[in-house]
């Protein structure tokens, strides 16, 4: 079942699916958020806002708003 980045818990692992981003595909691309990749969520502010994202061996910074845009199947543990 797929669900939103924004939705995923810290320490979840999982693997995107779809990008929806038009405004920001780019940029999301260029820092490595690409179909078939595996994320995990490595940290979440207090607020929910950014969210840490472990992408390609990097912990990236997106804004929630970014992690909506992004679909992904949460791997079971």
């Amino acid at each position: 079942m797929m669900i939103l980045l924004s939705q995923v818990q810290k320490g979840q692992v999982a693997t995107i699916k779809k990008i929806e981003a038009s405004d920001t595909l780019v940029q999301l691309m260029e820092m490595g958020f690409l179909e078939g990749h595996s994320v995990i969520v490595d940290h979440i502010a207090p607020m929910g806002d950014p969210m840490a994202i472990n992408v390609s061996g990097y912990v990236l910074s997106i804004r929630k708003a970014d992690a909506a845009t992004i679909w992904v199947e949460v791997s079971s543990q």
